[in-house]
């Protein structure tokens, strides 16, 4: 490393997650060129850290799991991967530990954290949902992090209440699809968006295209355009278009350019 003084470790377990979290680094990095990351996260993150002197586990092929039945099934290798990332967290203590959203993992790794007291600051980037699933895990999240960086303005209040330093930053695409004027989005074009997750696509993406394959039956001059998280994922999304009999552009990579361009009205049918 660079300067360990300005060691930032961050932990990122999702394709958005990954997005975000690059977008994050960038910035610091823009502030502070001495910043040198560590972490977990995917292939976004792993080139911006390697760039800053650092190095990065790209896990997101693995760790990007959805429901209890497929973190069962991968229980041994999370197990692993935690241990391994708390005795690094105790070898080399980073200046702070900036948690990025993945709260099934990272919520038990702040307490792990503070269990074993390393001496570092503990952040959280994007809030895991808890006011709207368990708002009784707030107290918890209050005495393991140090502070929340939150997107959406009425969760400020919210930590805040239980003692948790709170800022609100805002959702980071907002600024991006605000930004855009209304009369260069296409008003005939439908955008589609499974998710960032292999499950989410195999659930949710047969109903996206059984919606649009309505959209062309009542509306044929709408156009659908579909957004993959990975390659893997658009041959998946392409299968389950072409079994469902609608034509569709896919693509990976793609979704903030598709919500700037995509403006077909709300009500279509």
């Amino acid at each position: 490393m660079s300067n360990p003084s300005r060691h930032l470790a961050i932990i990122a377990g999702e394709a958005s997650g990954d997005t975000h979290a690059v977008a994050l680094m960038r910035s610091l990095w823009e502030l502070h060129p001495e910043i040198c990351f560590t972490g977990k996260g995917g292939p976004k993150m792993e080139v911006e850290a390697r760039a800053s002197g650092g190095s990065l586990d790209n896990w997101i092929a693995e760790a990007g799991v959805l429901g209890l039945w497929d973190v069962l099934r991968h229980y041994g290798y999370f197990k692993r991967k935690f241990a391994a990332l708390l005795e690094e967290l105790e070898a080399n203590p980073p200046e702070a530990v900036i948690l990025v959203d993945y709260p099934g993992f990272n919520l038990r790794l702040a307490k792990a954290i503070r269990k074993r007291r390393i001496p570092t600051r503990i952040i959280y980037y994007i809030s895991p949902q808890v006011w709207a699933w368990n708002r009784r895990r707030i107290p918890e999240m209050a005495r393991a992090l140090d502070l929340m960086i939150c997107i959406f303005p009425f969760e400020q209040a919210i930590y805040e209440s239980s003692g948790l330093p709170t800022i609100f930053a805002g959702h980071p695409m907002a600024g991006e699809l605000q930004a855009v004027p209304t009369a260069e989005r296409d008003p005939l074009l439908l955008g589609l968006f499974p998710g960032s997750r292999e499950r989410e696509v195999r659930k949710i993406f047969p109903i996206l295209a059984g919606a649009a394959r309505l959209v062309a039956r009542s509306r044929p001059e709408i156009r659908c355009e579909a957004a993959a998280a990975t390659q893997a994922h658009a041959e998946l999304m392409r299968a389950i278009a072409s079994e469902a009999g609608v034509e569709m552009e896919i693509s990976t990579g793609t979704s903030r350019d598709l919500m700037r361009r995509a403006g077909a009205p709300h009500q279509i049918a």
